[in-house]
């Protein structure tokens, strides 16, 4: 068969029509199959129930890891804030744990930003001003806790034994000398000696060393926004101790437990003018949360 040929029989079928006898039969036959497959029961997927445990854990499992590892650019981002959070309660030293996180949020803050995702950086900011909150919460206050008690000083109480008086001498033998007559000497009482009672000598309090802080805040505008390039100083329009990073404040210096610091915040902005503010903060360790200050055009 060549070519030609089959197209002269596929022609061909284009007017052939089938008897009706055949094609009632086999439209019947065709009805009968659909209703036999649509009355069919089908085998549904099961699974067995002694697995079913193992793939709900599973699936909390993989759901708790993606939860606790989603980047501010995931929609599971906020539930991880969450979670973390609420997961501050339960640490040994809540201080520690809510610096690691604001040190985690403010890195991927940064990140974000490099690669400019600008929707994803403004959450982790946001998650960053609520590390912020949370360490304002847990950080130990001035104040708190009991005052150690004073160490009483020790009296060391000498015992001296007191002398016994000397024993009265006794009378010698008489002599063969009857007329003559010896008395006994009188016996001589020593006074006992007093001895001295030390006098309780008072301890100097210690005098608290310098210790390396480590102070974090935040910095915004009136309208509430960061503020970038914000200095800090311990002076009024003294150097920078630090600038501001995208409305955070990271930096260490060296102070003594209980001393109280001055910080001035200044900005000078084109549009804003010239932006102020100071906050009095008292060391209470190597901690030092300065909390979230707004600038006002004012002067100090």
């Amino acid at each position: 068969m060549n070519d030609e040929t089959l197209a002269r029989a596929l022609g061909s079928l284009r007017t052939a029509r089938m008897p009706e006898i055949a094609s009632d039969r086999v439209r019947v036959e065709l009805e009968t199959a659909w209703r036999e497959r649509a009355t069919r029961p089908r085998r549904a997927f099961a699974i067995p129930w002694f697995f079913r445990p193992m793939v709900v854990a599973a699936s909390v499992v993989m759901l708790a890891y993606a939860t606790l590892h989603a980047g501010a650019d995931t929609p599971l981002y906020s539930a991880r804030v969450a979670v973390e959070d609420a997961l501050v309660v339960l640490q040994a030293d809540p201080v520690a744990y809510v610096s690691d996180l604001y040190d985690q949020r403010v890195e991927e803050a940064s990140r974000l930003e490099a690669v400019g995702n600008a929707l994803a950086a403004s959450r982790a900011r946001a998650a960053t001003q609520d590390a912020l909150r949370l360490m304002s919460q847990v950080a130990p206050k001035q104040g708190d806790g009991e005052p150690s008690p004073t160490p009483e000083p020790s009296v060391a109480v000498i015992t001296v034994p007191t002398p016994t008086p000397v024993a009265a001498q006794t009378a010698e033998t008489p002599s063969q000398t009857p007329q003559s007559t010896v008395r006994p000497t009188p016996p001589q009482t020593v006074a006992p000696t007093k001895t001295p009672t030390p006098k309780p000598t008072t301890p100097k309090p210690a005098t608290p060393s310098y210790m390396t802080v480590h102070a974090i805040g935040g910095v915004l505008y009136p309208d509430g926004s960061p503020v970038d390039g914000a200095c800090i100083s311990t002076a009024l329009d003294g150097g920078c101790a630090t600038t501001s990073v995208s409305g955070n404040i990271d930096f260490q210096f060296p102070a003594k437990s209980g001393q109280t610091i001055t910080f001035y915040v200044k900005k000078v902005d084109p549009l804003r003018g010239t932006l102020r503010a100071k906050i009095q903060a008292t060391v209470t360790g190597s901690t030092l949360v300065l909390g979230t200050i707004t600038l006002r055009p004012s002067t100090i």
